[in-house]
């Protein structure tokens, strides 16, 4: 008889979301760059994403709760932290995080609070689009 298989008891930044997660059932006939760029990320360990690959699983609603934790230590140290985009493209996507994951997630919810609160004050220096503004407004309402 085979022994039971050990645990994987690697730190979660080391596994990939598809391990964490397992396979996701959707099948798309279209292979575009987001789908491929996603199926990539999927495979790729959670330690090597760039602010760009927080920012773009986070807006397609992708591993939420491993990777908003990660992207609030980015905005904590910059809350204007950019991806490919704007400054402060990753925090308008951690904005957009639905409220029901912030209700599983209190504390994760208080710190994206108190990160757009920060980010609001410091907004004329931050160099970004004008719209984020009205974007921090609505999700700081939000997440208080």
């Amino acid at each position: 008889m085979e022994p039971p298989p050990r645990p994987d008891v690697r730190p979660t930044r080391d596994k990939t979301l598809l391990e964490l997660e397992g396979e996701k059932a959707s099948v798309s006939i279209v292979d575009s760059y987001l789908v491929k760029t996603v199926r990539r990320l999927r495979e790729l360990p959670i330690r090597d994403y760039r602010v760009e690959d927080l920012r773009l699983m986070i807006g397609q609603g992708l591993g939420l709760p491993y990777l908003v934790p990660i992207a609030l230590e980015v905005l904590e140290a910059n809350p204007f932290a950019k991806g490919d985009y704007y400054p402060g493209d990753l925090l308008k996507m951690v904005a957009s995080v639905p409220l029901a994951f912030w209700s599983d997630h209190p504390s994760y919810r208080r710190r994206a609070a108190h990160i757009v609160r920060r980010a609001l004050q410091g907004f004329d220096q931050a160099g970004t689009i004008p719209e984020l503004r009205g974007d921090l407004w609505a999700a700081g309402a939000l997440l208080d």
